[in-house]
């Protein structure tokens, strides 16, 4: 990336996670970026702690997850307790994911990370700047930045982008409303050692009439407390509120038996919940808080705002290297407001359970959860909602998908033929689809005995197309694909990279394609895409699958490919 002093690609506002996220990911598809705060350091306090298995696979891709996993603490389980009995135990261990967890660890953490990260990709963050005002035109933005000796900078950029939170200046100034309303609760934090019996590895929210007690471990020993509070303790002066409060708070909602001591921070914050209508007016983009903010339950803040930075970095990319079309700028309000959307109301939904004053439904909401989470089925569909991992944009009008009518299958087992048999059209149907998550699995590079996972592969900023050859081994199958596969790196050489998946431990013979072949002995993969017979699968540089048919047919797909890539 060359920084850009002069007229950077895109102008970045705001350097916490979603900001950072978003330059590390544009310098690393080649674009430059140029990221300003007006903060004079990063904060070392942090209110944002938990990050899902899907944020952890984003920053797997980026190269930085091992060491975030390594700082952290890993959260297995949560536990509700009323009453003094645990009424909810729901546990990460069965998440599908490399990450079957939450990491805790505290956002300043994070930002050092991604920071450090962007030094390495060429880039730093220019501080304490602050953005005073901006005008675009066909062509650009041209931003006035303010420098902390009142010097006045005017920056030319093509693309802005407002990652600068809840009170974001350039929401305001693009004259956006901020739509919602703020919560009637307020919430009290504080960062303690705890003298206790519990587990260390998992979070624990104590209902009482009065009011919740949730905790969350923190690296190093300490915890994170959560305490909800009278609204009029939140309006005191910051300076009022202390410790001795959150210990009074414990003893009266039957905690007097946790020894709480060594506090490093005690705050109090009141919460709202919020989105503008349009993440994006012309040049102008906006991400993270600066676009919707909503309740901390559930944790999903953070991790919300990385994946509209993930969402957004490789479309940019794109269109600013002239080879994507403006459709994919379009995608971003398309596929990630309604996932903004979801996140505020289900957190809304889950904020007015969690802090119940009424004694009746306080009852039911103990008894409901302990019968509701003791079913499997409830349990599972709870920890992936958590997680992330449930996420799709399959209404997204830059995804697609063709399936061969069930007429065109063949009955029963006709294993030699390219065309799907009727179970093959049954499992690609209940495969990843167009606008899913695309599945991780182990994969072997033909020569070498070291299997790979197929994640490690996507690490790279371009698209990556799986033409999978299916059970039967047929010249005219092996044609087709290679034939696609030519036309794709002939045409899209830099943009898309080609791997045919072969369910056997050896490249086949008839195969006259000299690019990359994936060998997949045990059908593993083949069986995770649901491609039995012949299938393609495009996945995106953000992990999501594009595009996927059976049979692998290129002159649906190639139409597909012209209509988001120049």
């Amino acid at each position: 990336m060359h920084h850009a002093s002069g007229a950077p690609d895109v102008l970045v506002v705001g350097a916490g996670p979603t900001g950072l996220t978003l330059a590390c990911e544009l310098a690393r598809h080649g674009i430059s970026v140029r990221i300003i705060d007006q903060a004079e350091a990063p904060s070392d306090t942090s209110k944002a702690l938990g990050m899902h298995a899907r944020t952890l696979e984003a920053f797997e891709t980026m190269g930085v997850a091992e060491e975030l996993v390594a700082k952290g603490v890993k959260v297995h389980g949560v536990n509700n307790y009323a009453n003094g009995k645990r009424i909810v135990h729901l546990s990460m261990d069965e998440l599908e994911t490399r990450y079957p967890y939450v990491l805790s660890l505290p956002q300043s953490e994070t930002e050092r990370t991604l920071a450090q990260l962007l030094g390495r990709l060429g880039g730093s963050v220019g501080r304490p700047i602050q953005l005073s005002g901006f005008s675009q035109d066909q062509g650009g933005v041209t931003a006035t930045l303010r420098h902390a000796d009142a010097r006045q900078e005017e920056v030319r950029a093509r693309w802005l982008v407002g990652c600068d939170g809840a009170h974001s200046m350039v929401r305001k100034a693009l004259g956006l409303p901020f739509e919602g309303s703020r919560y009637e609760e307020a919430f009290m934090l504080a960062d303690v050692r705890l003298e206790w019996e519990l587990p260390d590895d998992e979070a624990h929210a104590f209902f009482s009439p009065d009011g919740i007690v949730a905790t969350i471990p923190l690296p190093g020993g300490q915890h994170r407390l959560i305490l909800d509070v009278p609204q009029e303790m939140a309006d005191r002066d910051r300076t009022e509120v202390g410790f001795e409060h959150v210990r009074a708070i414990m003893d009266s909602r039957g905690l007097g038996w946790v020894r709480a001591h060594d506090p490093t921070w005690v705050a109090t914050f009141r919460i709202h919940r919020r989105m503008v209508p349009s993440f994006r007016v012309g040049r102008v983009f906006l991400a993270g808080d600066a676009a919707h903010i909503h309740s901390p339950v559930g944790a999903q803040g953070m991790n919300l705002g990385i994946q509209d930075a993930v969402n957004l970095a490789w479309k940019l990319a794109l269109v600013t290297r002239g080879v994507g079309k403006p459709i994919l700028l379009d995608s971003y309000q398309a596929e990630r407001h309604p996932i903004a959307a979801a996140t505020v109301s289900g957190t809304d939904l889950a904020t007015r359970v969690v802090t119940l004053r009424n004694p009746v439904g306080q009852a039911l909401r103990n008894q409901l959860a302990g019968f509701l989470s003791s079913l499997e089925v409830v349990q599972h569909r709870l920890t992936r909602a958590v997680s992330g991992l449930v996420v799709n944009y399959r209404r997204s009008p830059i995804v697609a998908e063709y399936r061969a009518g069930l007429l065109d299958t063949v009955m029963g087992d006709a294993a030699a033929a390219e065309t799907p048999r009727v179970s093959d059209w049954r499992d690609f149907g209940a495969a990843p689809a167009a606008g899913d998550h695309a599945p991780d699995g182990p994969v072997f590079p033909p020569g070498g005995d070291a299997s790979a996972r197929l994640f490690e592969l996507l690490r790279t900023p371009r698209h990556t197309l799986l033409l999978f050859d299916g059970r039967a081994a047929t010249a005219a199958g092996y044609r087709n694909l290679a034939e696609i596969a030519r036309r794709v790196r002939d045409r899209y050489r830099d943009l898309v990279v080609a791997h045919i998946v072969v369910p056997r431990d050896a490249p086949p013979q008839g195969l006259a394609w000299d690019g990359s072949v994936l060998l997949d002995p045990e059908g593993d993969l083949h069986h995770r895409y649901g491609a039995g017979s012949e299938s393609l699968y495009l996945i995106r540089p953000d992990g999501y699958v594009g595009y996927r048919s059976q049979p692998a047919d290129g002159e649906r797909f190639f139409p597909y490919l012209d209509s988001i890539l120049a």
